[in-house]
């Protein structure tokens, strides 16, 4: 199969588009093969053997679509996912001072000290009411 690199060239420097945009009649390929100079190039493009093919371009409606997202940018989810973990950390301190002191006072032992604060950890746990639950519940 012969390429036709060279005329392929040729026409893009002719026609002032990039290669990709040369279109090659494909019933005349051997009178195209022929054409080895920029002339011979000019007479195929007059008879209309050889085409600028048109702009592809972006569709508009996909470019608005895009631009529209990016406008909105990335929007409050920072600062929901910082809250929420601000929130998280708060309760989880909380809950482990109230621990430490039952500890503290011999309320619970070390073993039952923690497993409750991985049961904090895992967020099975999420008030104080549901701590007090937990022990009496033992008792």
């Amino acid at each position: 199969m012969k390429t036709y690199r060279l005329q392929k060239r040729l026409a893009s420097e002719i026609l002032g588009v990039g290669i990709n945009r040369v279109w090659l009649d494909p019933e005349n390929l051997d009178e195209i093969g022929k054409a080895i100079t920029k002339a011979d190039v000019e007479k195929l493009i007059k008879d209309g053997l050889i085409k600028k093919l048109p702009k592809k371009g972006v569709k508009r409606r996909a470019g608005r679509k895009r631009q529209k997202k990016k406008r909105r940018g990335k929007g409050k989810v920072k600062k929901r996912v910082k809250k929420r973990k601000k929130l998280y950390v708060r309760r989880v301190r909380s809950l482990r001072r109230y621990l430490k002191a039952l500890k503290e006072e011999g309320k619970i032992d070390s073993k039952e000290y923690r497993k409750l604060r991985t049961m904090i950890k895992a967020g099975l746990i999420k008030t104080k009411a549901d701590i007090k639950a937990r022990i009496w519940e033992k008792e």
